[in-house]
């Protein structure tokens, strides 16, 4: 029987010490889905082209002006609120764990470039609702919020990782998506939009594949300019949260294709992270440019 706690712990192992650490604490077993007696699928493998195996990534090189100093960043783990887990991936990974793993490597590596304070929002010690941690990145005085998720795209079949294991699987549609509100004044709306095409521009440039966008009409609206950024159009009172909420500039990225078995492995590799984290001090770095865009003023 594979449990809740070895996934996350196998996938942690892979983050990196740092995401180990924060989530060692112990998570209740979770029974798996008894599969019907069949032989796993097999998985294409090609060379070249994400997320194969053999697609490289690289590091996008991040330019900070004289005056860019030293800026927050409000790192949110998405989902892990009241009653709120998130999808279940094509390892039977909760959503809600994988982001908090994948937090705390950014934020790691984040620090570690000595122009940012990244914080991770959610600990895993308790389900925290989504108004709790925009409070708390404009107490502490954000000067961006990015909330990082996993998607699930395509009609999914079950399929066996590992035996005794049923997990839902889908090949169809890999690939990154940078999502954004208009919602709100002007001003705060530019800032948001420039930092969504800052963050799809630069994982494109590291070698992450933009999502086409088919899973999303009526949902989300493709932008113009940069491939996987999309603008939330879901109904008024239904738009997310964290997108419209934030008084500071606040994306949220749709990291990887849950569903999608060569993806979510990619995704395990210390090198995604690592070129995912470049790419994003390098967005940073573009769209946040000198003055602090945090709408509200920062305590001392």
């Amino acid at each position: 029987m594979i449990s809740r706690r070895q996934h996350v712990l196998g996938l942690l192992a892979l983050l990196g010490a740092a995401g180990a650490a924060a989530l060692s604490r112990t998570f209740p077993p979770v029974r798996p889905r008894r599969a019907a007696p069949r032989r796993a699928l097999k998985l294409p493998i090609a060379p070249s082209g994400w997320p194969f195996p053999g697609a490289r990534l690289t590091a996008p090189v991040a330019v900070f002006p004289p005056d860019f100093g030293l800026r927050r960043i409000y790192l949110d783990a998405g989902h892990g609120a009241p009653g709120n887990t998130g999808n279940t991936s094509c390892f039977c990974l909760e959503e809600q764990d994988f982001t908090l793993a994948a937090a705390h490597a950014l934020a790691v590596r984040l620090n570690a470039t000595g122009r940012f304070e990244a914080r991770v929002g959610r600990t895993g010690d308790r389900p925290l609702p989504y108004l709790e941690r925009v409070e708390d990145a404009a107490r502490w005085g954000a000067d961006a919020f990015v909330s990082l998720h996993s998607d699930v795209r395509g009609k999914p079949e079950a399929w066996t990782p590992v035996p005794d294991l049923q997990c839902p699987l889908s090949l169809a549609a890999p690939g990154f998506a940078v999502l954004w509100s208009d919602e709100g004044s002007p001003a705060l709306c530019a800032l948001r939009l420039a930092l969504a095409r800052a963050f799809a521009r630069r994982m494109e440039e590291a070698g992450l594949l933009p999502y086409g966008g088919a899973a999303y009409t009526g949902l989300y609206e493709a932008d113009a300019a940069q491939p996987g950024v999309f603008v939330d159009r879901r109904p008024p009172g239904q738009r997310i949260f964290v997108l419209r909420r934030p008084a500071m500039p606040s994306i949220l990225v749709e990291t990887h294709h849950a569903l999608d078995a060569r993806e979510a492995t990619r995704w395990t590799e210390p090198a995604t992270l690592d070129a995912f984290a470049a790419a994003s001090a390098a967005a940073l770095a573009d769209a946040l440019g000198g003055a602090p865009a945090a709408a509200s003023p920062r305590p001392t």
